[in-house]
């Protein structure tokens, strides 16, 4: 019975002109990428650097969001929300002290990306 309903929601989404469904479903697993990307960025900021460091990237880092470089078409609360709850245990994403200058270089510039980016209002993505 669910397979049945399922197929034919898909021919129902196709005839309709809505495309596969499995282009949507890309696009969601893209946007919640780069969101679970986003949360790993804001928490080896706070892992590696410094108090100030970890300040200014979670402001340019909320500003991007606002901005719409990290996800598209969404509203930016929800945005944040998601981002907020997907955020990992530091351990996970930095096993040990010795990783966080590569990890801060990383960072650093994506600041700078994002600083340019920003400053041009536009987004780097087409």
């Amino acid at each position: 019975m669910n397979a049945r309903f399922l197929l034919v929601a898909c021919l129902v989404s196709i005839a309709s002109g809505g495309g596969p469904p499995r282009l949507a479903h890309a696009q969601a697993a893209q946007a919640e990428s780069s969101e679970q990307l986003e949360a790993d960025y804001r928490v080896i900021a706070a892992r590696c650097g410094t108090p100030a460091f970890e300040k200014s990237f979670y402001k340019q880092s909320r500003a991007a969001v606002a901005a719409g470089l990290v996800t598209r078409h969404r509203d930016p609360a929800q945005v944040e929300k998601t981002i907020t709850a997907l955020r990992r245990n530091p351990v996970v994403l930095v096993g040990a002290q010795a990783d966080c200058p590569a990890q801060l270089e990383r960072l650093r510039e994506l600041q700078k990306e994002r600083a340019r980016v920003l400053h041009k209002g536009g987004s780097p993505r087409t």
